[in-house]
C-alpha cells in the first residue's frame, strides 16, 4: 500500500510543484520530517521549501534518526532522501528545495562521510537545485570555508554574525524559546514581541534568511511570524502550513478608504403601527461577515448603529443547513420547506407569500436585488415551484404575481417578463403607474469588485422615492445577494465589499425611515456562508484577516436588526418563519401560513 501511495505522489509532483511555486509567498520548513508517515514525499509534494533530516553516523552509515538508540536498519539518508531526489532529477521534476541536515553525531566525522555520500550523486549536485545545509552539530565557523561548494551551514549564534565569514551560511536559526514563552494563541506580550523582532533583525541586518525552531506551531503563530519577517516557518504540519500560508494574503483584505456611515436619529414612536416595511436580506451574511466589513471600515457600519437585535434559526424542513430557496421561503411565507423549493411547502403545495398577502391589503410591493429577479431569494416572494432552477416556471409565476416593481439582474428573460412588466431605466424612472422592471444586468448584477459602483444603494433610494410618492403603503424586499458569492469562493475581499455595499443600501433605508417616521426596517440573512472566522487584522488600518471552514452554507444562527415602529418585537431568538408572522402582526394583517 505504501508503495502505491508513493507512486501516486511521484506522479502528482510535477503538478503540485507548478501550482505551489506559482502561489507561494512564504516558505515552510518541515521540522522532524523523518517522523512523517512518508518522510520527504509528504513535505515535498505539499510544497515545503525546506525539509529537515536528522542524521546519525554509525558504522559508516548515515542513519535518519533523532538518536542512536532510535536507529532503524534501512532508514538511511540515501534511501529516504537522496535516492528520491535523484529520481526526481532524472524525471525532470526536481524543484528547488533546501535539505536541512541536522547532525546528531559528532560534526567533523559525520560531515566527512556526508560529503563522500553526496559525491556519489554527481547528477544531483550538478543540477544545483538542492541546497544541503548543515545544522545541529556543526564544525566551527572558521572551518565552514574548508568544505565543498555544495555544503552550506545553518548558523545558530546571533551574537557573532558580524564576526564570522558568512559566505557559506545559508540561513540563521535560533530557538524561539530564548525570546518568548508565547504558545501561538492570542498575542505575544510587548516585551516578548520586541525581543523576537530584535532577533529577526540581527539576521536581516546581514542579509541572511531566518528561522526559529521551537516556535508555536499554530495558524496564528505561522501568520504572526511570517509578518514579522521570519523566512522559514518551522512546522510539524507542512501540508496544513503550506496551504494556510499560500492563502494568507488572499484571506486578508485592507480597505484603504472607508465608506461613510449613517447615524440613525431614533425619532420614531416605538409603539406606533408602521405604514411601510422594508425587509433587507444579506444573502450569506452572518455575524462574521458583518464583523469583517466593520473592521475593514475602521470600526464603523450603519448596520451596527441599530439597537434592536435578534438571532434567527435558519434550518430548513429537510436539512439542518438551509439553502437560499428554503431560507427565503420561510421568511416570505412563514412555513419551513425543503431545500431548493420556492414558495411551496414540503409537499409541494402553494403557499401565500408576503407580496401576495400585503397586496390584498392595499400595499404596493417591490423588490431590489443584486441577483437576477429569478434568483432563489427574490423568487420566494412571488413564485411557487418545487425546484429553484426552474427559471421558466419562476418567470411565468412572476408574470402572475401582484408585484409592482423590481430592480435587479435578469434581463436575459426580458422578452418573457415584458408581457406584464414594462422595462424602464433607473435614470428615467420617476413614477409607478404600471408593473415596472428595471434591469441592472443580464443575469446577476455585476459584483462590487467588478465595477458595479454605487448602483445598488441608488436603486434602493430610487425605489423608496417612487414608492413613497404613492398614496398607498408599501412593502419592499431588498437583497444584497452577492455576499454569498464571496463566501462560496472564500474571498474575504468580495465579502467585505459586498457587505459594505449592502451597508450603504441600509443607510438609504434608515435615512428614509428617519425622514418619514412610519417605516419599519428589518435587516437579516437567509443563512451564513463559508463558516468565516475573523483571525487577525487591524481596525485602525482597515485590515481584516479571515479563515474559512467550508465553501458551503452553515447552520449557525444569523443576526437580525430592526429599526422603526414595533422594532422591539424583533428582539430575541426565533425561527426564520417568525419573521413573516411578526411583519404581518405589526401591520395588523391576519397571519395564515404556519400558525
Amino acid at each position: 500500500m505504501k508503495k502505491i501511495t508513493r507512486a501516486i505522489l511521484v506522479l502528482l509532483l510535477a503538478f503540485l510543484n507548478t501550482t505551489i511555486k506559482a502561489q507561494t509567498t512564504y516558505k515552510v520548513h518541515s521540522h522532524n520530517d523523518y517522523a512523517q508517515e512518508l518522510p520527504f514525499w509528504y513535505a515535498y509534494a505539499n510544497g515545503a521549501a525546506s525539509i529537515e533530516a536528522d542524521l546519525f553516523l554509525k558504522n559508516n552509515s548515515l542513519y535518519v534518526t533523532h538518536a542512536e538508540a532510535e536507529i532503524v536498519e534501512g532508514r538511511t539518508f540515501q534511501t529516504l532522501y537522496l535516492d528520491r531526489l535523484q529520481k526526481l532529477q532524472e524525471s525532470g521534476n526536481l524543484r528547488d528545495v533546501q535539505l536541512l541536515i541536522d547532525f546528531k553525531s559528532e560534526a567533523y566525522a559525520t560531515l566527512q562521510r556526508l560529503v563522500e555520500v553526496l559525491e556519489g550523486y554527481p547528477q544531483l549536485l550538478k543540477a544545483d537545485k538542492v541546497r544541503f545545509v548543515i545544522s545541529g552539530n556543526r564544525p566551527k565557523p572558521e572551518d565552514y570555508g574548508k568544505y565543498p561548494s555544495f555544503i552550506w551551514f545553518d548558523h545558530q549564534n546571533l551574537d557573532e554574525l558580524d564576526q564570522i565569514d558568512l559566505n557559506k551560511v545559508a540561513l540563521v536559526s535560533t530557538s524561539f524559546k530564548n525570546y518568548s514563552v508565547w504558545n501561538g494563541y492570542g498575542r505575544m506580550t510587548e516585551p516578548d514581541l520586541e525581543a523576537v523582532k530584535a532577533a529577526i533583525n540581527k539576521a536581516k541586518k546581514v542579509g541572511k534568511p531566518f528561522r526559529f525552531w521551537g516556535s508555536p506551531d499554530t495558524k496564528t503563530g505561522w501568520a504572526r511570524l511570517t509578518r514579522l519577517g521570519v523566512d522559514y516557518i518551522n512546522t510539524d504540519q507542512p501540508a496544513l502550513a503550506q496551504q494556510y500560508l499560500t492563502n494568507l494574503e488572499a484571506n486578508t483584505y485592507n480597505k484603504k478608504t472607508p465608506i461613510s456611515v449613517y447615524r440613525p436619529k431614533y425619532g420614531y414612536t416605538t409603539g406606533a403601527k408602521p405604514t411601510n416595511v422594508i425587509l433587507m436580506i444579506g444573502d450569506g451574511n452572518g455575524l462574521a461577515q458583518i464583523t469583517a466589513a466593520m473592521v475593514a471600515n475602521q470600526g464603523n457600519l450603519t448596520l451596527t448603529e441599530i439597537k434592536e437585535i435578534g438571532l434567527v434559526k435558519t434550518t430548513s424542513h429537510d436539512d439542518l443547513i438551509t439553502d437560499s430557496a428554503a431560507g427565503a421561503t420561510a421568511m416570505a411565507t412563514g412555513v419551513k420547506t425543503n431545500n431548493r423549493a420556492i414558495g411551496v411547502d414540503s409537499n409541494g403545495d402553494v403557499l401565500t407569500n408576503l407580496v401576495d398577502k400585503v397586496s390584498t391589503a392595499g400595499f404596493n410591493t417591490a423588490i431590489v436585488t443584486t441577483d437576477a429577479i429569478y434568483g432563489a431569494t427574490p423568487s420566494s416572494f412571488f413564485a411557487h415551484r418545487v425546484e429553484r432552477d426552474d427559471t421558466e416556471g419562476l418567470v411565468a409565476d412572476l408574470n402572475e404575481s401582484p408585484l409592482d416593481l423590481f430592480i435587479s439582474g435578469g434581463q436575459n428573460q426580458e422578452n418573457t417578463i415584458q408581457k406584464k412588466f414594462k422595462t424602464q431605466s433607473l435614470e428615467s424612472f420617476e413614477t409607478l403607474h404600471e408593473p415596472t422592471a428595471i434591469y441592472l444586468g443580464s443575469n446577476k448584477v455585476p459584483s462590487a469588485t467588478s465595477g458595479r459602483g454605487a448602483i445598488f444603494p441608488k436603486a434602493v433610494k430610487k425605489a423608496l422615492d417612487v414608492l413613497s410618492a404613492k398614496e398607498q403603503p408599501f412593502f419592499l424586499m431588498v437583497e444584497g445577494a452577492q455576499i454569498d458569492n464571496g463566501g462560496h469562493s472564500n474571498n474575504i475581499g468580495d465579502i467585505v465589499e459586498e457587505m459594505l455595499d449592502f451597508d450603504q443600501a441600509i443607510a438609504e433605508a434608515l435615512e428614509f425611515a428617519d425622514t418619514h417616521g412610519n417605516t419599519l426596517v428589518i435587516i437579516t440573512a437567509d443563512h451564513e456562508t463559508s463558516g468565516l472566522g475573523i483571525v487577525g487584522g487591524n481596525m485602525k488600518e482597515g485590515r481584516v484577516q479571515g479563515d474559512f471552514l467550508t465553501i458551503d452554507h452553515t447552520g449557525i444562527l444569523v443576526p437580525l436588526f430592526a429599526y422603526g415602529p414595533q422594532s422591539q418585537n424583533f428582539s430575541g431568538v426565533y425561527e426564520n418563519t417568525d419573521i413573516h408572522h411578526k411583519i404581518l402582526e405589526t401591520l395588523g394583517i391576519a397571519v395564515e401560513n404556519g400558525k
